[in-house]
């Protein structure tokens, strides 16, 4: 509230005060002589007496001019004069000239008293004038004082678990320690502030001071200092936080990652309008060994190339030479040996492999874990590649031309994801010849290119009534055989010079082969039937996928038992132990006493390979077409075969895949299941059973559950947060009357960027110090 002190009676002491100094400025040669020097030693008394009573009298003013039961702890001057500021300064104005006028006007007076009473009082008269017209006003407050906040922020991020030495004190124990002793220096504090406790890394969260003077258990996967600070910022107004401090080792991540010297982190720090003071929790000597990065393509394409290279970095480590080792699955694939340390203190390691199949795949790199480490869980580094097919790369041999050569080579053509190579014979070394070899042959026979060169990039070798030990390809088959062995798919077509009776008995491509091949003894007819018969589909063939015309095991039965007729068999000693006999003949029967096969698949190492022991099936096309058929069967059967020995997926009527390789501890993996009913259609409401096991580093089930498919043929599964390692989700379905299965890989892994760079950096915490006015300790 404005208490006027020109009320009452100070209003008439001030009129009193001006006409008296008035008067005597009129009489100012009354008196002579010391009567003056009198007056004005009086005058100046009078007015050191009044300045020694004007606070009691302001006092008394107030109180008596304040309402009754109005309280105020403060008071200033305020002017209530109604003139404006330019009024005022005219008045001031007036009154010191009219001071100044006096003093000149007075200079011939003889005795110095008397001027000096007279320019007092016409001094006083002005002033007692200027007051009056400034209508001085005391302004009476009742301010109640809220203290302001201190936020005091400590570092609880994984780095902060770290010891600089085996066996020494953690940087958090040093942390919890400063709390601990810095309790006098908080109490002073809270006198004039509230101190505000909180946690930081990837999150801000409070906390209670007693709690911080023990050590905090290090949690977070990240140090976001600057996102701290934003929270902190958002929390307060700017006048009501009177300072942060921040406890930490000085590892932050996130935006202050790369240090605090950018403009844009400097424009940051002065926004903040308040003083951040930091102390260093942290010390020299860290010791560790890491794969810090991978650098490589999240996608490859099989058997093709690529490259990852990983980086390894050593802090405080002398130079010595690291083993480096790539692994698949936990399977050592690749292995390099690098010198890092010392004056060198990051090297990169380039490994080189050609994925073998499609799909999802987990590697790591890891170096070996050094005793004097202080981090030990940065030495291995785990990601996901998916590995896809560009086109269908097919290398198709035949050893002479025919109706199957023709019509295999049609159906690889007419599909535009495959890229094909064929090569057939047109003659052999054994025809009548009257010129050079070189001006029968369009094209030499590129045994290198084809068998070493470029072998490894294909994704399906088709031999077609080709023997193999002519055409100078005996230097070529143990590739072959390897080929196979490393993941690659063969297969081999019946013919009068195929299997046993192409001499491909003992050979290393005959390993490969899921038959046992029977020697050539000379005897005709002994390895090769011209006979007609219609193959019968075995109870295996029945569900296996390159036989599946029809989906239905009736339908499928009986839609093989109205094709055509075949023509010529090549015989066989026997299906080897470990394979798959899907079509055999009606009535010839081996030296084991079973039918004699005619299609047997089977696995061979990494790979797949198929023995078809006829060069007929075209007719299960081009005759049945002229029969009255659609001739689908033949299109079907190879797109099955070769859908099979590559591993299309596609070929699969059940899917389950999560929406990401790779997830962070702190969210849980999506998966999504789908399932095809025989018809490759959406299958609704069917019962799913979803199983996640832990493959690395410990196996372990997680989560068995079961889902049911949407009208859609989908269901999506939501899994709880993980911790960190590979995993493998399976899902199991029954559809009509076989079970079918399907598999995923993902990983969950930590939040690398904490313990990629782990040494504690006194350099941030300076330097933000400085960026605020604040402190560093």
């Amino acid at each position: 509230m404005l208490v006027s002190l020109l009320t009452g009676p100070w209003r008439l002491g001030l009129l009193a005060a001006l006409g008296a100094c008035a008067l005597i400025a009129g009489i100012s040669r009354w008196r002579r002589g010391p009567v003056g020097l009198t007056v004005a030693s009086s005058s100046t008394a009078l007015v050191l007496a009044l300045v020694l009573v004007g606070e009691r009298l302001v006092a008394w003013n107030v109180s008596s001019s304040v309402p009754a039961g109005d309280k105020f702890n403060e008071w200033r001057w305020v002017l209530s004069a109604p003139w404006g500021r330019a009024g005022i300064v005219v008045g001031i104005v007036v009154a010191a000239a009219t001071v100044i006028l006096s003093f000149v006007g007075t200079r011939r007076e003889a005795r110095p008293g008397r001027r000096a009473l007279l320019v007092a009082m016409r001094a006083g008269a002005c002033g007692a004038a200027l007051i009056l017209f400034l209508e001085p006003a005391l302004e009476l407050r009742h301010v109640t004082r809220e203290p302001n906040h201190i936020a005091i922020l400590v570092d609880d991020s994984r780095s902060m678990a770290l010891a600089e030495a085996p066996g020494g004190d953690t940087r958090a124990a040093r942390a919890a320690r400063l709390v601990a002793g810095s309790r006098a220096a908080f109490q002073g504090w809270r006198e004039d502030h509230i101190l505000d406790f909180y946690t930081f890394s990837d999150t801000l969260s409070p906390a209670a001071e007693s709690a911080l003077r023990h050590p905090v258990h290090p949690r977070g996967d990240a140090t976001l200092l600057r996102e701290a600070l934003e929270q902190i910022q958002n929390r307060y107004d700017s006048h009501d936080l009177a300072g942060i401090v921040v406890v930490s080792d000085g590892t932050p991540t996130g935006r202050f990652g790369d240090g605090v010297d950018d403009g844009a982190s400097q424009d940051f720090l002065a926004a903040l309008g308040t003083h951040v003071h930091t102390a260093w929790a942290g010390r020299a000597g860290l010791r560790d060994l890491a794969v810090s990065r991978i650098l490589t393509d999240e996608f490859a394409f099989v058997r093709t190339a690529v490259k990852i290279e990983a980086v390894i970095r050593t802090t405080g480590l002398a130079s010595i030479d690291i083993p480096v080792v790539l692994r698949r699955d936990g399977v050592p694939l690749r292995s390099r040996t690098v010198r890092v340390g010392g004056n060198v203190p990051e090297a990169r390691v380039t490994f080189e492999i050609v994925p073998d199949r499609i799909g999802k795949n987990v590697y790591d790199v890891s170096v070996p874990i050094l005793p004097e480490e202080s981090v030990r869980d940065n030495n291995t580094r785990s990601f996901v590649m998916r590995v896809i097919r560009d086109k269908i790369r097919v290398l198709q041999v035949a050893g002479r031309p025919s109706w199957d050569e023709r019509a295999l080579r049609a159906f690889f053509k007419n599909d535009p994801n495959v890229d094909l190579i064929s090569f057939f014979i047109l003659r052999t070394f054994d025809d009548i010849q009257s010129v050079a070899n070189h001006e029968l042959s369009l094209i030499p026979f590129p045994h290198e290119e084809l068998f070493e060169q470029e072998l490894g990039s294909f994704d399906l070798i088709v031999f077609m009534d080709f023997e193999l030990l002519h055409y100078q390809m005996r230097h070529y088959l143990e590739n072959i055989r390897a080929y196979v062995e490393q993941g690659g798919a063969l297969a081999m077509v019946g013919g009068a010079k195929s299997f046993s009776s192409g001499d491909a008995y003992g050979t290393p491509v005959a390993e490969a082969l899921p038959v046992e091949l029977l020697p050539d003894t000379g005897q005709p007819g002994s390895l090769y039937s011209v006979d007609d018969f219609r193959p019968r589909v075995t109870a295996e063939g029945l569900l296996h996928p390159i036989t599946q015309l029809r989906f239905d095991r009736r339908d499928n039965e009986a839609r093989w038992a109205a094709l055509p007729v075949l023509q010529g068999l090549n015989f066989v000693a026997q299906p080897r132990a470990s394979a798959s006999v899907l079509l055999e003949h009606p009535a010839l029967r081996g030296r084991n006493g079973r039918p004699l096969p005619v299609l047997v698949t089977g696995d061979y190492g990494k790979g797949r390979s198929l023995a078809l022991l006829t060069d007929a099936s075209w007719r299960w096309g081009f005759v049945a077409a002229g029969q009255g058929d659609d001739g689908r069967a033949y299109t079907k059967f190879w797109e099955n075969a070769v859908s099979w020995l590559i591993r299309d997926p596609d070929l699969e009527h059940l899917h389950i895949e999560s929406d990401q390789a790779e997830y962070a501890a702190a969210r849980g993996p999506r998966l999504t299941v789908r399932l095809k009913d025989q018809d490759y259609r959406p299958a609704p409401g069917v019962e799913v059973g979803v199983a996640v096991s832990r493959t690395d580093p410990k196996p372990a089930a997680v989560l068995m559950t079961k889902v049911k498919t949407d009208p859609g043929g989908e269901a999506i599964l939501d899994v709880a947060p993980l911790a960190a390692g590979s995993y493998r989700a399976s899902a199991k379905a029954r559809l009509g009357d076989r079970d079918v299965v399907a598999d995923d890989v993902f990983l969950v892994s930590p939040e690398r960027a904490e313990l990629e760079r782990p040494e504690a950096r006194q350099d941030v915490l300076r330097a933000i110090a400085a960026a605020t006015g604040g402190k560093y300790l």
